[in-house]
């Protein structure tokens, strides 16, 4: 726990480096203050919540102005002043000529108002790992790129493409005024190669580093029966793991939604959630690994998000279920926590299956939360009827005052985009991925052949240095907005969805337990498909 009780002082390259490996530091509020930001390609015909073009698609044109530099005619498609840090670039890699256009433009990043630029080569290139941003900072995943290399600077940033741009997101952080901050150049790259390697390392990994204290439980978890776990000291969870029966999981994977996870702090229950869900295994286990949750074939379901407490935590796995669950070991790992002022609790919030039709277009809400936090990761969980793409929705994501002011301080281009890849073709079973802070979790679960989303779709997002830090209150919305081939009113998506965020004591949320939706059957292809029917028959007479 490198950054516990240690004032932030100066943000380098090599600390945001550091800092995006520990993740303590997501535990405790941000002492620099920063505010999370972000640039897009968003529709510019979307300008005020709830009015005309709100819910505008063709999202890959958007920028902020055209400008001449060093006699070259340039698109700025983000700028701040003052001091901040880049800390994600997403793009398709692919340009306006779809899959077999492939070249896309140069990009240019200036810092702190010098008229040449401290990076400057393709931009493909750069985000999927090919160019100076080595992997797996920088990375491809399906048809897309990402870069988590942070670029901080001191007094201003500008960024453009050499061509017009095509679909892209560049998060980054706003400082206050006055924040010590020593800018990005090149030779910091060269220098730090050995630090990227080892925080490469930490990413990686599926365990902690910190040894603590481990306790485990295990046996026949019987029906309305609980396995439970009460400490009462001061501390902090930093691992736990739930290893099921995969042969057990694969006859009854409803108990992927009965077994339930609740974790009370001090008190204060701030976990609540069906295991399945929370692990991105709503319907089958479905293995993969991020820097904070994975799951294997093994039925090994583990997480490493930190989660501080002041004097207590009581750890529950309860079968709401009908049928006896094994256990075969239930394990926590803690270890010693100062909490202080900036501490804050590890919340998880469910939503459960709402069923909307295809000429519906809505903002639907993950989560509204008054108080003081950060939000660090989410996923989607989309059971769709249809073989082709489902999803055309933007998310919206409002901090603090945004809400009062009618738009988001973050507002995207498209739910994949958002997931850290990209369309360009029907999505398939080739698109299932994992990375450290981005995984394509399931793909078309009903389809038997390699291309076709029919079926579950599973995408999930972990957050470290672009995390979203709120002092009032945070609403995160995602657009349902459908394919275009599924936008009939009997055209219907299953939409489901979790939220991992941390809280100051006092903050509250819209999203209770929700033990009746927990003991429903996971819904099905059938029940869509029965209720599509009878719209049509409505619809036909």
């Amino acid at each position: 726990m490198s950054c516990i009780g240690r004032a932030e002082a100066q943000v380098t390259f090599q600390s945001l480096l550091r800092e995006m490996a520990d993740r303590s530091v997501l535990a405790k509020f941000p002492q620099s203050g920063y505010r999370s930001l972000q640039s897009s390609s968003y529709n510019r015909a979307s300008v005020v919540k709830d009015s005309a073009g709100w819910f505008a698609d063709s999202d890959g044109t958007g920028f902020i102005r055209k400008e001449e530099n060093n006699g070259h005619e340039e698109w700025v498609v983000m700028e701040h002043t003052g001091p901040g840090a880049i800390t994600r670039m997403w793009a398709p890699y692919f340009y306006y000529g779809g899959l077999d256009d492939l070249e896309g433009p140069e990009v240019s990043i200036y810092l702190d108002g010098d008229p040449h630029p401290v990076i400057s080569e393709n931009y493909f290139k750069l985000i999927t790992g090919r160019g100076s941003f080595p992997v797996p900072l920088a990375q491809r995943t399906a048809r897309a790129g990402d870069s988590y290399l942070p670029i901080p600077f001191a007094k201003s940033c500008r960024i453009t493409f050499n061509k017009k741009p095509f679909y892209h997101i560049i998060s980054y952080r706003a400082y206050p005024q006055g924040t010590n901050v020593v800018s990005f150049d090149m030779d910091q790259l060269h220098l730090n190669m050995h630090v990227i390697d080892d925080i490469a390392q930490s990413l990686y990994s599926s365990f902690t580093k910190d040894k603590g204290v481990a306790v485990h439980r295990s046996g026949l978890l019987s029906a309305g029966k609980e396995i439970s776990l009460d400490v009462r000291k001061a501390g902090a969870i930093q691992e736990f793991t739930i290893d099921l029966d995969p042969v057990q999981v694969k006859e009854h994977p409803e108990l992927l939604r009965s077994l339930v996870l609740q974790i009370s702090f001090d008190g204060k229950q701030t976990v609540w959630a069906p295991v399945g869900d929370f692990f991105g295994s709503s319907d089958a286990l479905h293995p993969f690994q991020t820097f904070t949750r994975s799951v294997n074939a093994l039925g090994q379901l583990r997480c490493t998000w930190v989660m501080p407490f002041r004097s207590s935590f009581y750890f529950t796995l309860q079968n709401l279920g009908n049928t006896s669950i094994h256990i075969k070991d239930l394990s926590i790992k803690y270890s010693d926590w100062l909490w202080d002022e900036r501490s804050m609790y590890f919340h998880t919030n469910w939503r459960s299956d709402e069923l909307l039709a295809g000429d519906t277009f809505k903002d639907w809400n993950f989560i509204d939360i008054h108080g003081k936090g950060v939000i660090v990761g989410d996923q989607l969980t989309v059971l769709n009827p249809d073989d082709g793409w489902w999803g055309e929705g933007d998310e919206k994501i409002y901090i603090d005052e945004d809400r009062d002011k009618k738009f988001p301080s973050h507002f995207g281009t498209g739910t994949e985009d958002y997931y850290g890849w990209a369309g360009g073709e029907v999505p398939g079973k080739d698109d299932v991925f994992s990375h450290p802070f981005l995984a394509n979790i399931e793909v078309g679960s009903a389809t038997p052949v390699r291309r076709g989303a029919k079926g579950f779709n599973i995408c999930t997002r972990v957050r470290a240095l672009d995390a979203i830090p709120f002092s009032k209150r945070l609403v995160f919305d995602m657009e349902a907005s459908p394919g275009t081939q599924i936008r009939n009113a009997w055209n219907f998506l299953d939409y489901s969805a979790m939220i991992f965020w941390y809280g100051r004591p006092g903050t509250v949320d819209n999203r209770p337990p929700l033990p009746e939706q927990a003991l429903k059957p996971v819904i099905t292809l059938a029940q869509i498909d029965s209720l599509s029917n009878a719209v049509k028959a409505v619809l036909d007479k």
